[in-house]
């Protein structure tokens, strides 16, 4: 009978309260919940200021490498399964080594794939090197059906390799029932890389726009409301809607992060629906059509469109799009919608 194992990322400190160390903790815990089993016990925290998200090999992790590929050989047969980030939360040499020796083995590697940070920062040999390792993957857990296209057309990855979308993030945490509404809109995330709350509109910006996270800026135009970890953010974020949107214009979502939405999806997302607060994102963004269809918050081309787009929204409405979000976060907050994602990929 197969196994399904999964290999621990590293931990990342000196990053403040991120969803970096966030998402990859909760996959692990989901991949525990089915039984997976991890390929090490051993925890390896790094701190950022010295590895700045790359690692070779000698300098920072030892004989990192070497060891994965021992305990695939110890643990691993043909036909099971090795569940893998990708990437990791930092950039390593010899990642693509493990993945080569695992499929030399029949065993099925499977990429759970955060990001393309070749497509993301408009990077060709990175795509190339990417390309090449998700090319030996059993099956590809990909953020939606646009990131699908890109990995065949701008990657050129095999379309033989499965895909299966996962679509959005959940977000493990208690049930908290977060009523704090005074605010229209919250946000949420790394605040210096959001350089559009600079252009916030004064519609949105008098109606209460509350800021939360790391790299408040002065020029940023909104109530900052303070960093706090992931499980407790989801408990006090205060606003009736909560906004996805990245990049440097709040006309539309552009540069390489605003641009980057077409085809990811954030992780602030999640943390929405486990808040229990519908959602404000771009028409363009690869969630917008499932917001729309779900009836779980608004899409708009510009953030100069959101208070002309709530003045329609009366309280019934917005009352049932709370009732739809709150279908939705039971199975965030416990990891399901995962689980039938990862459950998928293994066929």
């Amino acid at each position: 009978m197969s196994q399904a194992f999964f290999i621990p990322d590293f931990k990342i400190m000196g990053i403040g309260y991120n969803a970096l160390n966030k998402s990859r903790d909760d996959l692990h815990k989901i991949y525990t919940s089915l039984g997976f089993l991890p390929l090490t016990t051993r925890k390896i925290t790094l701190n950022d200021e010295k590895v700045k998200y790359f690692a070779s090999n000698k300098d920072v992790l030892g004989d990192y490498v070497s060891e994965i590929i021992n305990l695939i050989d110890e643990k691993c047969h043909s036909g099971d399964y090795l569940f893998m980030d990708f990437p990791f939360s930092i950039k390593f040499a010899g990642y693509s080594k493990i993945v080569s020796y695992a499929r030399t083995l029949g065993v099925k590697v499977i990429f759970f794939i955060h990001d393309l940070d070749g497509v993301r920062f408009q990077n060709p040999i990175l795509n190339m090197t990417d390309s090449t390792c998700l090319d030996m993957g059993y099956c590809l857990i990909s953020a939606s059906f646009a990131m699908d296209k890109v990995l065949e057309n701008g990657l050129l990855v095999s379309k033989n390799v499965r895909k299966v979308d996962y679509c959005y993030w959940d977000y493990l945490c208690p049930d908290y029932d977060n009523q704090h509404l005074n605010a229209l809109v919250c946000f949420a995330g790394n605040l210096w890389k959001s350089s559009f709350i600079s252009e916030i509109p004064n519609d949105l910006v008098n109606a209460g726009f509350n800021l939360y996270g790391k790299g408040m800026s002065e020029t940023y135009r909104g109530n900052f409301s303070g960093q706090y970890p992931p499980e407790k953010l989801v408990s006090i974020l205060d606003g009736k809607f909560g906004l996805v949107w990245d990049g440097k214009s709040a006309k539309n979502c552009s540069g390489n992060f605003g641009k980057y939405l077409k085809i990811n999806t954030s992780h602030k997302f999640g943390l929405y629906m486990a808040s229990g607060k519908p959602v404000i994102v771009w028409k363009d963004s690869s969630i917008a059509k499932f917001v729309e269809d779900n009836k779980i918050g608004i899409a708009v081309d510009s953030l100069f469109d959101v208070a002309p787009a709530l003045s329609k929204v009366d309280l019934y409405e917005y009352s049932k799009m709370r009732e739809n979000v709150s279908r939705i976060k039971k199975e965030v907050i416990t990891g399901k919608h995962l689980s039938k994602v990862i459950l998928e990929s293994m066929k």
